[in-house]
């Protein structure tokens, strides 16, 4: 359904980490296909929580209207349980290589980081393919916010939570017990993740 009138909502962002320097030194013809598997995972484990917006090269972005997230811990969970299916992904990769390429030998390189923010957006249609329009969704694609986080230190694997998300559902940004990273746009809040998995 698309609409000129502007909706407020929660955009989410999953972004696989170490992507090009993995690409660049890997077989395409396998690293093709292993992508697709992460990727496609990724949207399985998020799409029962919010609606698949897009695929990037290396990220799934989705979005869902303010009206169906109520509380803090349904979000955080989703991304506590997709960062552990990426890594168990991971591990059955390697643990698994039918050969010996660098694609298949080297995916245990590759991360997983998280965006999420609040805000407005407007909810169109190219070819009848609906497309986000609006600076909220804009900040969380271009993902500048990454540049924060790595000026600040060597977290591999994270979720980030914009003030306006914390505000969204009423978790004062104090009582966050995560990191907090600014950019010139929106204040952040991180936590590093960490899976037994891998």
């Amino acid at each position: 359904m698309t609409s000129n009138k502007p909706q407020f909502g929660y955009f989410f962002l999953t972004d696989i980490s170490w992507f090009s320097s993995y690409l660049a030194g890997v077989e395409l013809e396998h690293a093709g296909g292993i992508l697709q598997k992460l990727l496609e995972s990724i949207s399985r484990k998020i799409e029962p929580v919010f609606l698949r917006q897009d695929f990037d090269i290396d990220s799934v972005l989705a979005f869902v209207p303010e009206a169906e997230i109520h509380r803090f811990e349904n979000p955080f969970r989703l991304v506590e349980d997709t960062y552990d299916e990426f890594k168990g992904n991971l591990a059955e990769i390697s643990n698994h290589i039918t050969c010996n390429c660098a694609a298949c030998r080297d995916v245990t390189s590759l991360d997983l980081k998280f965006m999420i923010h609040y805000g407005e957006y407007i909810l169109s249609s190219v070819q009848e393919k609906q497309i986000l329009y609006g600076s909220d969704p804009t900040f969380v694609r271009n993902r500048g916010w990454k540049e924060s986080v790595s000026a600040s230190g060597n977290w591999r694997g994270y979720v980030l939570f914009t003030e306006s998300f914390l505000a969204s559902l009423h978790l004062p940004d104090d009582k966050f017990p995560g990191q907090e990273f600014n950019h010139n746009q929106f204040r952040m809040f991180g936590l590093e993740l960490k899976s037994e998995r891998l």
